[in-house]
């Protein structure tokens, strides 16, 4: 609630030139949604897959004591719920 509230409030109208074909292909793979909504998802999933991809680069570069640290830290953090 916080966040879409924030969404809102932080929103800013920008112009984009965007090529036309680029912009058709978005618009019908995205199911009726408007081109805002197109574009800001888009991005959304841009921004996810870079961040996913920025992750995979840490493999063998991170090194545990336990490697069962995390999936013990998280059952213990589930049980406490």
């Amino acid at each position: 609630m916080v966040a879409e509230l924030y969404d809102i409030i932080s929103a800013m109208r920008t112009t984009l030139e965007l090529d036309d074909g680029l912009m058709d292909a978005l618009m019908a793979r995205s199911k009726g949604k408007s081109k805002t909504k197109a574009v800001e998802t888009a991005i959304t999933d841009y921004l996810r897959r870079d961040a996913a991809r920025g992750i995979r680069r840490l493999r063998g570069k991170i090194t545990f004591e336990d490697p069962d640290y995390w999936r013990k830290s998280r059952q213990a953090e589930l049980s406490q719920r």
